[in-house]
């Protein structure tokens, strides 16, 4: 798992304007907290860390119980790679169970939501493509 996403954040800072490969470990990126129970780090995209005009890739936690909202992307396709834990993933209003391992595709457009099952801290990669931008993304206003 943690090669995959080695390689994705090194893939994606070859890819980038800088034209220098670079490496990026999460502990060096600092925390955000969009909501209460949950932080994100934004590890590579237009302005992170490792910037990039091709994709994004965010790691989010969640704590135990934490849930965001529905939304989608417009235009975006976006893929969570569970790094740790595990809850559910809701895909057009059908809940799927996800544990560390398992990736969820999203295409532009599919309404979504994940939460963090009640005993279990769920952290995941986000990898947005194009790069994730907050004008993309819609909250449906349901929870």
């Amino acid at each position: 798992m943690k090669t995959v996403v080695s390689t994705l954040i090194t893939l994606a800072a070859f890819s980038s304007v800088i034209a220098r490969a670079q490496t990026l470990t999460p502990a060096q990126v600092p925390e955000i907290t969009p909501s209460a129970g949950s932080t994100l780090q934004e590890l590579v995209g237009q302005n992170a860390a490792l910037p990039s005009g091709k994709l994004s890739i965010a790691l989010f936690t969640l704590k135990p119980g934490i849930s965001y909202p529905e939304s989608y992307n417009k235009t975006a396709e976006e893929f969570f790679l569970i790094k740790e834990g595990h809850g559910t993933v809701w895909l057009e209003g059908t809940p799927h169970t996800v544990k560390a391992g398992d990736i969820v595709r999203l295409v532009a457009r599919s309404r979504h939501r994940i939460a963090a099952a009640p005993q279990s801290v769920l952290r995941f990669y986000a990898l947005t493509a194009p790069p994730f931008q907050p004008s993309d993304y819609v909250q449906t206003g349901k929870p």
